[in-house]
């Protein structure tokens, strides 16, 4: 290993410290003895001032991905989670975009948050929606070009969707406490009974959407994203739907999917 190469792991090592910990007081030596000195400004302070800017920085990343959960935590909750989790996963990116991405894991495995699993279900679901803002662009299908495939041919079609569509699905009402903390109203409280399902897109004038989901609804989205055709589909839809409208119901769907932009292409097998 070169000296810059170590002096470089000495610092992140510093940096990374926990400041109530012999392990804190190690690092600080060990940087202060490849410090040039500097008058007026000592090297603890020289060596705080990084490490402060360097948290206020991780810290402010984490306000911008989540200002929902921020809002929920409330500020004392907030600063933990950001401490906690910055200790946990320092960033190992030069882009900060994907800093959080560990957020929602960390949440739902850490002894202290995971006790009200809400809080991991929000992180994940604004993961989502700023996975969905940031996918790639890309054309979309009308149901014109369904049309203009022959009818004998619609059984063995399949569906390719746009890059920002994202499915969330938790058990708690993540999502409704988001609503209306976004609405600047009281979030309801903590509600476990049951699992929901939700879509995520990027709309067409380019903000992210999201709408809930019924069963047969996911489960169709499901179906389609994972490769399923139109037959296939029409067929997982018997479980809510007898014979006849099972199809309708398929294809109303997907001309609503048509309509919002989801789907990039119709391919026949």
């Amino acid at each position: 290993m070169s000296r810059l190469a170590e002096i470089q792991q000495q610092f992140m090592a510093y940096l990374l410290s926990d400041e109530t910990n012999n392990d804190h007081n190690k690092c600080q030596s060990a940087m202060q003895a490849n410090m040039s000195q500097q008058a007026g400004i000592s090297a603890d302070i020289r060596l705080a001032i990084y490490a402060n800017a360097y948290r206020i920085r991780l810290k402010e990343t984490i306000e911008t991905d989540h200002e929902i959960l921020g809002r929920y935590l409330g500020d004392d909750l907030f600063d933990k989670m950001a401490a906690d989790y910055t200790r946990a996963h320092p960033s190992a990116n030069q882009s900060l975009r994907q800093f959080c991405d560990a957020l929602p894991d960390f949440l739902q495995q850490d002894l202290f948050f995971k006790q009200h699993p809400i809080i991991a279900d929000l992180a994940r679901f604004e993961r989502r929606l700023l996975n969905a803002f940031d996918a790639a662009d890309s054309t979309s299908a009308s149901f014109s070009d369904l049309q203009a495939i022959s009818p004998e041919l619609w059984p063995n079609c399949c569906l390719r969707f746009h890059p920002s569509v994202q499915i969330f699905t938790c058990s708690s009402n993540a999502v409704e406490a988001w609503q209306a903390l976004k609405a600047d109203s009281t979030p309801p409280a903590p509600d476990y009974q049951s699992t929901r399902a939700w879509l995520l897109w990027r709309g067409q004038t380019r903000l992210t959407e999201f709408a809930s989901l019924t069963a047969a609804q996911h489960a169709l989205l499901l179906g389609f994203i994972q490769g399923n055709n139109f037959a296939e589909q029409c067929e997982q839809m018997l479980e809510w739907h007898d014979e006849q409208s099972a199809p309708m119901m398929v294809l109303q769907t997907m001309q609503t999917w048509f309509q919002q932009g989801l789907i990039r292409a119709v391919v026949s097998d």
